[in-house]
């Protein structure tokens, strides 16, 4: 598997990023969808609950639950592009049920 060459566009961070972290960023960048970040907050807020045996600091519990709750509402929220390509899909079932129909195209 070759490696992922980074974008040619820069970035607003890219003068403050290491050298070794500005390869990683310019990959992150690449990855659609939030599905790693909820799985890893799922996987902290288990871990949070099993390495204090129950004795959980509940404004940290709240704050973890509430960061997960939005990360799954992000994650359910169309895209720009989602949202375009929607559109299309609903535009053109609304076209080819007007032909059906035999309502004409104005």
């Amino acid at each position: 598997m070759s490696p992922i060459e980074p974008p040619t566009r820069s970035s607003f961070y890219d003068s403050v990023l290491e050298a070794a972290d500005r390869h990683d960023f310019h990959v992150a960048r690449e990855v659609e969808g939030l599905d790693d970040e909820v799985a890893l907050l799922r996987m902290q807020l288990r871990r949070a609950l099993a390495d204090r045996d129950g004795d959980v600091d509940p404004k940290v519990l709240q704050s973890g639950v509430r960061l997960l709750v939005q990360a799954l509402l992000a994650q359910h929220r169309l895209s720009p592009k989602q949202a375009d390509h929607l559109g299309d899909a609903v535009a053109n079932v609304l076209e080819e049920f007007g032909e059906v129909l035999g309502v004409a195209r104005e």
